[in-house]
């Protein structure tokens, strides 16, 4: 019996639980779901190529390309047993994403395919993943993570999940331990970080780049969280 596997629920549940950037499509290459920046450094050309691979009549199992910035970007069938499940494009991702959910405390609980990055996580119920968080909660993540550029705030959350303020406020703070601001900060300067440890841009514009106003507020934000600021932690990681 093969296991029927939704390619937009894995694709959501990668997301939500990694934060790189997924999409799920069917066989024929309509666009299911997509979260998080698949065109961040306009490798629209590599996107295209793994759609196309993974439409053609023997399409590929899986596929890896990379830029020349050595983000690299999979694709890969949901159900290798049944390609006509769908199938889903990941990345970018570097050594650095990587690095992180290794280090971090994620569950990757039911799922997940992490075949693209080497990961063998075992599954478990912690709390911390996809599974173990509501779909309202789910749902805000993954707008914060679509839109952290952008100057969003609580009140632009509510009205796409249609909740009232203060049931939000409370179901947030409950199932993540953080209010919404404190959230979209973290969201923000983890962002931030690969920007700064990628090229050359000043402090200032990856301000801007991740949804910031202010130069300062973003280095009290990131000291905040990190106890570095942006640029001692560029130093610090560059050295």
């Amino acid at each position: 019996m093969l296991i029927e596997r939704n390619p937009k629920e894995v694709a959501e549940d990668f997301y939500a639980s990694t934060f790189i950037p997924c999409s799920a499509y069917t066989i024929e290459g309509k666009l299911l779901f997509s979260g998080g920046d698949h065109y961040q450094y306009g490798d629209h050309g590599i996107i295209a190529d793994l759609i196309d691979k993974l439409t053609q009549q023997n399409p590929y199992a899986s596929l890896t390309l990379s830029n020349a910035e050595g983000f690299n970007y999979t694709a890969y069938q949901c159900n290798q047993l049944k390609p006509q499940d769908g199938f889903l494009v990941v990345g970018p991702y570097d050594q650095y994403d990587v690095q992180r959910i290794c280090d971090a405390d994620i569950c990757y609980f039911q799922n997940l395919h992490l075949e693209v990055q080497a990961l063998k996580p075992e599954p478990c119920q912690k709390s911390g993943c996809a599974a173990c968080y509501s779909l309202n909660v789910r749902r805000a993540m993954n707008f914060i993570h679509a839109h952290y550029r952008e100057n969003i705030g609580l009140n632009d959350v509510v009205k796409v999940l249609k909740l009232n303020k203060s049931y939000f406020c409370t179901l947030f703070k409950q199932e993540t331990q953080m209010t919404f601001t404190q959230y979209l900060n973290a969201v923000r300067v983890e962002k931030s970080k690969r920007q700064l440890l990628h090229g050359d841009k000043s402090i200032l514009d990856i301000a801007l780049a991740v949804g910031y106003t202010s130069q300062n507020y973003f280095t009290i934000m990131f000291k905040r969280i990190t106890q570095m600021t942006p640029l001692e932690f560029r130093r610090k990681a560059l050295a």
